[in-house]
Protein backbone atom coordinates (compact mmCIF):
# COMPACT_ATOMS: atom_id res chain seq x y z
CA UNK A 1 0.00 0.00 0.00
CA UNK A 2 1.55 3.62 -1.11
CA UNK A 3 1.85 6.05 1.26
CA UNK A 4 -0.90 8.09 0.05
CA UNK A 5 -3.14 5.34 0.45
CA UNK A 6 -2.12 4.59 4.05
CA UNK A 7 -2.38 8.29 4.86
CA UNK A 8 -5.80 8.46 3.05
CA UNK A 9 -7.16 5.27 5.64
CA UNK A 10 -5.19 6.43 8.51
CA UNK A 11 -7.55 9.66 8.53
CA UNK A 12 -10.29 7.67 7.48
CA UNK A 13 -9.87 5.88 10.43
CA UNK A 14 -9.77 8.65 12.71
CA UNK A 15 -12.91 10.15 10.96
CA UNK A 16 -14.53 6.77 11.52
CA UNK A 17 -13.63 6.87 15.31
CA UNK A 18 -15.12 10.63 16.00
CA UNK A 19 -18.30 9.17 14.50
CA UNK A 20 -18.10 6.72 16.98
CA UNK A 21 -17.40 9.12 19.72
CA UNK A 22 -20.06 11.13 18.78
CA UNK A 23 -23.19 8.63 18.26
CA UNK A 24 -24.76 6.30 20.84
CA UNK A 25 -24.48 3.65 17.46
CA UNK A 26 -23.56 3.51 13.95
CA UNK A 27 -24.37 1.47 11.47
CA UNK A 28 -21.84 -0.03 8.65
CA UNK A 29 -24.10 0.88 5.45
CA UNK A 30 -23.96 4.44 7.11
CA UNK A 31 -20.42 4.41 7.27
CA UNK A 32 -20.29 2.95 3.95
CA UNK A 33 -22.46 5.50 2.05
CA UNK A 34 -20.61 8.51 4.38
CA UNK A 35 -17.28 7.45 3.29
CA UNK A 36 -18.05 6.37 0.21
CA UNK A 37 -16.35 2.93 0.44
CA UNK A 38 -17.83 -0.19 0.09
CA UNK A 39 -19.24 -2.62 3.04
CA UNK A 40 -15.85 -4.77 3.00
CA UNK A 41 -13.96 -1.61 3.21
CA UNK A 42 -15.64 -0.53 6.15
CA UNK A 43 -15.32 -4.20 8.00
CA UNK A 44 -11.68 -3.93 7.63
CA UNK A 45 -11.38 -0.35 9.17
CA UNK A 46 -13.75 -1.25 12.19
CA UNK A 47 -11.20 -4.60 12.32
CA UNK A 48 -8.43 -2.01 12.59
CA UNK A 49 -10.20 0.08 15.04
CA UNK A 50 -10.59 -3.46 17.31
CA UNK A 51 -7.12 -4.75 17.10
CA UNK A 52 -5.83 -1.02 18.23
CA UNK A 53 -7.55 -1.51 21.22
CA UNK A 54 -10.94 0.42 20.63
CA UNK A 55 -14.17 -1.67 22.00
CA UNK A 56 -16.41 -1.55 19.41
CA UNK A 57 -18.73 -4.01 19.57
CA UNK A 58 -21.72 -5.36 17.26
CA UNK A 59 -25.30 -4.58 19.14
CA UNK A 60 -26.80 -6.36 16.34
CA UNK A 61 -26.86 -7.03 12.81
CA UNK A 62 -24.75 -4.02 11.00
CA UNK A 63 -25.18 -1.75 14.02
CA UNK A 64 -22.16 -1.40 16.46
CA UNK A 65 -21.45 0.58 19.38
CA UNK A 66 -17.97 1.74 20.93
CA UNK A 67 -17.72 1.31 24.74
CA UNK A 68 -17.04 5.01 25.63
CA UNK A 69 -16.80 3.96 29.38
CA UNK A 70 -13.19 2.18 28.58
CA UNK A 71 -12.62 5.03 25.98
CA UNK A 72 -12.16 8.30 27.39
CA UNK A 73 -10.93 11.68 26.94
CA UNK A 74 -10.26 11.57 23.28
CA UNK A 75 -12.99 14.57 21.97
CA UNK A 76 -10.56 17.03 22.23
CA UNK A 77 -8.59 15.61 19.53
CA UNK A 78 -9.31 16.59 15.63
CA UNK A 79 -9.42 13.25 12.85
CA UNK A 80 -5.90 13.78 12.47
CA UNK A 81 -4.81 13.66 15.85
CA UNK A 82 -7.11 10.72 16.15
CA UNK A 83 -5.13 8.90 13.26
CA UNK A 84 -2.31 9.13 15.29
CA UNK A 85 -3.43 7.83 18.47
CA UNK A 86 -4.78 5.04 16.92
CA UNK A 87 -1.22 3.87 14.72
CA UNK A 88 0.20 4.73 18.43
CA UNK A 89 -2.25 2.39 19.87
CA UNK A 90 -1.51 -0.12 17.53
CA UNK A 91 1.78 -0.31 17.78
CA UNK A 92 2.12 -0.30 21.88
CA UNK A 93 -0.66 -3.16 21.55
CA UNK A 94 2.07 -5.53 19.79
CA UNK A 95 4.69 -4.77 22.93
CA UNK A 96 2.14 -5.76 25.46
CA UNK A 97 -0.10 -4.85 28.24
CA UNK A 98 2.63 -2.46 29.81
CA UNK A 99 3.28 -0.58 27.28
CA UNK A 100 -0.57 -0.32 26.66
CA UNK A 101 -1.02 1.18 30.03
CA UNK A 102 1.91 3.56 29.73
CA UNK A 103 0.40 4.78 26.54
CA UNK A 104 -3.34 5.39 28.21
CA UNK A 105 -1.75 7.49 30.84
CA UNK A 106 -0.09 9.45 27.99
CA UNK A 107 -3.51 9.83 26.09
CA UNK A 108 -4.71 11.16 29.25
CA UNK A 109 -2.10 13.37 30.04
CA UNK A 110 -2.65 14.73 27.06
CA UNK A 111 -6.38 15.19 27.52
CA UNK A 112 -5.61 16.94 30.74
CA UNK A 113 -3.38 19.25 28.91
CA UNK A 114 -5.64 20.19 26.04
CA UNK A 115 -8.57 20.06 28.11
CA UNK A 116 -7.70 21.93 31.55
CA UNK A 117 -5.48 24.69 30.58
CA UNK A 118 -6.31 27.84 33.17
CA UNK A 119 -6.58 29.87 30.35
CA UNK A 120 -9.94 31.66 29.73
CA UNK A 121 -10.10 33.41 26.24
CA UNK A 122 -13.68 35.70 25.61
CA UNK A 123 -15.00 36.15 22.36
CA UNK A 124 -17.36 38.02 21.78
CA UNK A 125 -20.96 36.95 20.59
CA UNK A 126 -21.06 37.57 16.51
CA UNK A 127 -23.77 38.31 14.18
CA UNK A 128 -25.06 35.02 13.18
CA UNK A 129 -23.63 34.32 9.64
CA UNK A 130 -25.71 33.24 6.72
CA UNK A 131 -23.32 30.35 5.30
CA UNK A 132 -25.07 29.77 2.06
CA UNK A 133 -24.01 33.97 1.63
CA UNK A 134 -21.10 32.83 2.55
CA UNK A 135 -20.31 30.73 0.39
CA UNK A 136 -21.38 32.39 -2.74
CA UNK A 137 -19.29 35.17 -1.87
CA UNK A 138 -16.20 33.06 -1.04
CA UNK A 139 -16.88 31.63 -4.57
CA UNK A 140 -17.43 35.39 -6.41
CA UNK A 141 -13.80 35.98 -4.42
CA UNK A 142 -11.71 32.88 -5.61
CA UNK A 143 -12.80 33.00 -8.91
CA UNK A 144 -12.20 36.77 -9.47
CA UNK A 145 -15.67 37.97 -10.71
CA UNK A 146 -17.82 41.08 -10.17
CA UNK A 147 -20.64 40.60 -7.61
CA UNK A 148 -23.79 42.82 -7.28
CA UNK A 149 -26.23 43.06 -3.79
CA UNK A 150 -29.17 44.79 -2.54
CA UNK A 151 -27.63 46.41 0.71
CA UNK A 152 -29.96 47.40 3.52
CA UNK A 153 -28.32 50.23 5.33
CA UNK A 154 -29.37 53.51 5.39
CA UNK A 155 -31.08 54.32 2.25
CA UNK A 156 -31.04 50.66 0.37
CA UNK A 157 -29.32 50.68 -2.67
CA UNK A 158 -28.02 48.26 -5.20
CA UNK A 159 -23.97 47.47 -5.47
CA UNK A 160 -21.73 46.35 -7.74
CA UNK A 161 -18.44 45.67 -6.81
CA UNK A 162 -15.02 43.75 -6.93
CA UNK A 163 -15.54 41.36 -3.85
CA UNK A 164 -11.75 41.23 -2.16
CA UNK A 165 -11.96 40.07 1.59
CA UNK A 166 -14.94 38.76 3.91
CA UNK A 167 -13.34 39.97 7.67
CA UNK A 168 -14.78 39.85 11.07
CA UNK A 169 -14.23 42.85 13.49
CA UNK A 170 -16.18 43.78 16.57
CA UNK A 171 -18.37 40.93 16.53
CA UNK A 172 -19.69 41.60 12.77
CA UNK A 173 -18.68 39.90 9.28
CA UNK A 174 -17.94 42.63 6.50
CA UNK A 175 -17.39 42.18 2.90
CA UNK A 176 -14.72 44.44 1.67
CA UNK A 177 -14.00 44.97 -2.10
CA UNK A 178 -14.39 47.82 -4.62
CA UNK A 179 -17.26 49.87 -5.38
CA UNK A 180 -16.99 49.86 -9.46
CA UNK A 181 -18.98 53.15 -9.84
CA UNK A 182 -16.71 55.23 -7.78
CA UNK A 183 -13.43 52.68 -7.63
CA UNK A 184 -13.57 53.31 -3.68
CA UNK A 185 -12.61 50.38 -1.48
CA UNK A 186 -15.61 50.13 0.88
CA UNK A 187 -16.91 47.36 3.22
CA UNK A 188 -20.33 45.96 3.56
CA UNK A 189 -22.13 43.84 6.54
CA UNK A 190 -23.24 40.60 5.65
CA UNK A 191 -26.24 40.47 7.58
CA UNK A 192 -27.39 43.39 5.35
CA UNK A 193 -26.63 41.89 1.94
CA UNK A 194 -29.56 40.50 0.46
CA UNK A 195 -29.79 38.94 -3.11
CA UNK A 196 -26.05 38.29 -3.98
CA UNK A 197 -24.90 37.30 -7.35
CA UNK A 198 -22.16 36.94 -9.03
CA UNK A 199 -21.69 38.37 -12.78
CA UNK A 200 -19.69 36.59 -15.36
CA UNK A 201 -17.15 40.13 -15.13
CA UNK A 202 -13.87 39.51 -14.22
CA UNK A 203 -11.65 41.62 -12.24
CA UNK A 204 -8.03 41.53 -12.35
CA UNK A 205 -6.45 41.28 -8.98
CA UNK A 206 -7.04 41.90 -5.37
CA UNK A 207 -4.55 44.82 -4.37
CA UNK A 208 -1.66 43.39 -3.02
CA UNK A 209 -2.01 46.16 0.23
CA UNK A 210 -5.07 44.69 1.41
CA UNK A 211 -4.38 42.14 3.61
CA UNK A 212 -1.72 43.93 5.63
CA UNK A 213 -3.90 47.33 5.93
CA UNK A 214 -6.51 44.68 7.38
CA UNK A 215 -4.29 43.36 9.66
CA UNK A 216 -2.44 46.49 10.84
CA UNK A 217 -6.24 48.08 11.77
CA UNK A 218 -7.89 47.29 15.01
CA UNK A 219 -11.34 47.62 13.45
CA UNK A 220 -13.18 47.69 10.39
CA UNK A 221 -12.32 51.46 9.66
CA UNK A 222 -8.85 50.43 7.98
CA UNK A 223 -7.48 51.92 4.91
CA UNK A 224 -4.62 51.23 2.53
CA UNK A 225 -2.70 54.95 2.82
CA UNK A 226 -2.50 55.52 6.77
CA UNK A 227 -1.47 59.34 6.08
CA UNK A 228 -3.18 60.91 9.21
CA UNK A 229 -0.97 60.84 12.16
CA UNK A 230 -3.45 61.88 15.58
CA UNK A 231 -0.88 62.69 18.54
CA UNK A 232 -2.33 62.62 21.93
CA UNK A 233 -1.14 62.97 25.49
CA UNK A 234 -1.89 60.00 28.27
CA UNK A 235 -2.03 60.87 32.01
CA UNK A 236 0.83 58.46 34.46
CA UNK A 237 -1.74 56.93 35.82
CA UNK A 238 -2.82 55.40 32.18
CA UNK A 239 1.10 55.42 30.77
CA UNK A 240 1.66 51.71 31.82
CA UNK A 241 -1.38 50.68 29.74
CA UNK A 242 -0.01 51.65 26.76
CA UNK A 243 3.92 50.77 27.33
CA UNK A 244 2.71 47.30 27.79
CA UNK A 245 0.68 47.01 24.82
CA UNK A 246 -0.08 48.86 21.90
CA UNK A 247 -4.29 50.10 22.15
CA UNK A 248 -3.79 50.43 18.26
CA UNK A 249 -1.26 48.61 15.91
CA UNK A 250 0.12 51.95 14.71
CA UNK A 251 0.43 53.10 17.59
CA UNK A 252 4.10 54.91 18.65
CA UNK A 253 5.37 56.21 21.60
CA UNK A 254 7.44 59.21 21.07
CA UNK A 255 7.76 61.02 24.55
CA UNK A 256 8.76 59.77 27.93
CA UNK A 257 8.03 62.69 30.11
CA UNK A 258 9.75 62.83 33.90
CA UNK A 259 5.90 63.31 35.50
CA UNK A 260 5.37 59.68 34.03
CA UNK A 261 2.96 60.82 31.84
CA UNK A 262 3.62 59.81 27.61
CA UNK A 263 3.15 61.42 23.97
CA UNK A 264 1.70 58.69 21.47
CA UNK A 265 1.10 58.99 17.95
CA UNK A 266 -1.12 56.94 15.84
CA UNK A 267 -1.01 56.44 12.16
CA UNK A 268 -4.65 56.14 10.80
CA UNK A 269 -6.34 56.20 6.78
CA UNK A 270 -9.38 57.72 8.45
CA UNK A 271 -9.87 59.38 11.74
CA UNK A 272 -13.34 57.08 12.50
CA UNK A 273 -10.45 54.21 13.07
CA UNK A 274 -9.07 55.68 16.18
CA UNK A 275 -11.86 58.13 17.88
CA UNK A 276 -13.81 55.20 19.49
CA UNK A 277 -10.62 53.71 21.08
CA UNK A 278 -9.25 57.46 22.47
CA UNK A 279 -13.11 57.80 23.77
CA UNK A 280 -12.76 54.49 25.65
CA UNK A 281 -9.26 56.36 27.53
CA UNK A 282 -11.17 59.09 29.10
CA UNK A 283 -10.66 61.32 30.83
CA UNK A 284 -6.82 60.18 30.73
CA UNK A 285 -5.94 60.98 27.32
CA UNK A 286 -5.42 64.92 25.75
CA UNK A 287 -6.13 64.86 22.06
CA UNK A 288 -3.18 67.38 21.09
CA UNK A 289 -3.16 66.82 17.05
CA UNK A 290 -4.16 67.77 14.47
CA UNK A 291 -6.89 70.43 15.46
CA UNK A 292 -9.99 69.56 12.83
CA UNK A 293 -9.78 66.38 14.82
CA UNK A 294 -9.51 67.68 18.44
CA UNK A 295 -12.39 69.86 17.63
CA UNK A 296 -14.52 67.25 15.67
CA UNK A 297 -14.06 64.72 19.09
CA UNK A 298 -14.72 67.78 21.02
CA UNK A 299 -17.97 68.94 19.82
CA UNK A 300 -19.08 64.84 19.31
CA UNK A 301 -18.72 65.02 23.55
CA UNK A 302 -20.15 68.43 24.32
CA UNK A 303 -23.23 67.11 22.79
CA UNK A 304 -23.14 63.90 24.71
CA UNK A 305 -22.47 65.74 27.92
CA UNK A 306 -25.68 67.85 26.49
CA UNK A 307 -27.73 64.93 25.95
CA UNK A 308 -26.52 63.05 29.47
CA UNK A 309 -27.44 66.71 31.60
CA UNK A 310 -30.84 66.48 29.86
CA UNK A 311 -31.30 62.87 31.54
CA UNK A 312 -30.73 64.01 34.69
CA UNK A 313 -32.78 67.34 34.45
Amino acid sequence: MGEKNVQKRLIRLGQILRVFLDKDRVSSIWLSRNFQITPRTIQRDLAALKESGFPIHEIQKGVYRLGKDLIKNLEVFDETELALVITLRNVVGQLGRPFQKAADGLFNSLYDAASSMPVYVRMDESIPLDSSLLNRIVKSIRLKKIAGFYYKSGKPHQVNMEPYRVVHFGGFWYLVGKDTGDSVIKRYALDRISDFKMARTPFRKIPENLDSAIQGSANIWFSTDQNLVVKISVDASSSGYFKRRKVFPTQEITEEREDGSLIVTFRVGRYEAIQDILKSWLPHITILEPAEFRDAFLADMKKWVQRQEQVGS
